[in-house]
């Protein structure tokens, strides 16, 4: 239900696209829950407004995304799903991304291209993609009468060189200067991006008649030249907006897709997750329970896959496969998770400290922008999550001076707590009652309004 203003919006959305008949959005979302709720948010949205919306997923999520409303392809098979999140190794720094780019090769590329090809109508349509939704950008390539709307979900995407993004959780990662990493960034392309992707990239490109081939393809080609929504606040990541001119920041999406109702807990337990497609956290849940009992706290353990629950767990424990953070998060005195942007959203939303154990892809970025603003800390060894979580509780609902709260050390560098700046309370004000999937779904409509009424 929106609230009374949005009837407004919408009925002055529909105004706009009168003469604009029958428009029609195509999604892609081929990641996890954390990709796929606020793509899921944004097509709900655009059906709002009055466009036909079909969403690409891996097929995990499919349901989902038809109890939106939305019509669903979906382009990765369950099998193909289970065997990318079931190798252990998709969840280490560098095999991780590895992995996700295979399964983007082998199972998404043709697919969603059949599904552009099946759904598009000339004049008509707007492509709004995943950051690996390379297909979508080939089609704009070929076709410039064709917008295409990016939607980034996390700023460690973009290659800022001044500040730039945590990709490891190695100490020797360079940080400074500027020409240095993007020496870094080269060899990465040369080295290992583009012999994974440029041939088949420039094979598909070939087949729409863009016969010049290009290099370095996640540097600055994969970037929608029309616009991109950025689901996440100016103040998380400040160094995109001179990178990316074309970025709008549409604010955190706080979308949880789900209407399952429970019963918020009463005595502030402590979350613990790491994100609903790992499948190998079994032993890091062993440790939380040993944390919540030495700590005599209560603990909720999150997780898709019941064998990572350890067997005989204390009556202080529960578990579950999924609830609504936006709804848990409130009533909790703290989180630990791996850093998926949703999750990290969403502590933010609640204004509680949040312990962050990053794994792969995004999660050491944005590890490194919850301590920057003084939110909570990054897990660099487990053997210290309960001494983590202990300090960690001590921030309550307020950071004051963090350096005074948090232990030496390993646990936060002394770069990050001179250059923490941001109280939870100052966040959680900044981001609460935002709705950036709704924002950016409402951008899109007037882009799409504008693009396409002079087509």
């Amino acid at each position: 239900m929106y609230p009374a203003t949005d009837d407004l919006v919408v009925a002055v959305a529909i105004l706009m696209a009168e003469g604009i008949k029958n428009l029609k959005a195509i999604l892609s979302a081929p990641g996890s829950r954390g990709d796929v709720n606020p793509m899921i948010a944004i097509g709900r949205r655009l059906k709002t407004l009055g466009h036909q919306v079909v969403i690409s997923v891996a097929a995990p999520y499919a349901d989902l995304a038809r109890q939106a409303g939305l019509e669903v392809e979906a382009v990765i098979s369950d099998a193909s799903f289970d065997r990318a999140v079931g190798n252990a190794d998709v969840w280490r720094p560098v095999h991780g991304p590895l992995q996700i780019f295979r399964v983007m090769i082998r199972d998404f590329l043709a697919k969603h291209r059949e599904v552009i090809e099946r759904h598009l109508v000339p004049k008509q349509t707007v492509l709004v993609a995943h950051p690996l939704d390379l297909v979508s950008r080939i089609f704009r390539e070929a076709d410039q009468r064709l917008p295409l709307v990016g939607v980034h979900l996390q700023p460690v995407i973009l290659r800022t060189l001044h500040e730039p993004p945590r990709l490891s959780p190695w100490w020797f990662e360079p940080r400074r200067p500027s020409w240095l990493i993007g020496a870094c960034y080269s060899g990465i392309d040369h080295l290992v991006i583009d012999p994974l992707l440029r041939r088949h990239v420039n094979a598909l490109r070939k087949q729409f008649g863009l016969n010049q081939p290009i290099r370095r393809v996640m540097d600055r080609w994969w970037l929608s030249p029309d616009t991109t929504m950025a689901l996440y606040p100016r103040l998380f990541a400040p160094a995109t907006e001179n990178f990316c001119p074309a970025l709008q920041y549409c604010g955190f999406p706080l979308d949880d897709v789900s209407g399952d109702d429970f019963s918020p807990p009463s005595d502030c337990p402590i979350v613990f997750t790491s994100g609903t497609a790992n499948r190998h956290c079994g032993i890091f849940f062993r440790r939380a329970v040993e944390a919540c009992l030495g700590l005599n706290r209560r603990g909720v353990l999150l997780s898709s896959y019941p064998e990572n629950f350890p067997s005989d767990l204390p009556a202080s424990i529960e578990c579950h496969p999924y609830l609504s953070l936006g709804q848990l998060l409130p009533h909790c005195a703290a989180i630990v998770h791996h850093g998926g942007i949703g999750t990290t959203s969403q502590a933010f939303a609640a204004g509680i400290p949040q312990v962050i154990r990053p794994l792969a892809f995004d999660q050491f970025d944005n590890a490194e922008r919850v301590e920057r603003l003084g939110c909570g800390a990054w897990l660099k060894r487990d053997r210290d999550l309960t001494h983590v979580i202990d300090r960690i509780l001590d921030l309550g609902g307020k950071v004051s001076k963090t350096a005074s709260v948090m232990p030496p050390g390993s646990i936060v560098s002394p770069s990050s707590l001179s250059e923490m700046q941001c109280s939870l309370s100052e966040m959680q004000a900044s981001v609460s009652g935002v709705r950036g999937a709704v924002v950016a779904a409402d951008k899109i409509h007037e882009y799409c309004v504008e693009r396409l009424g002079r087509v």
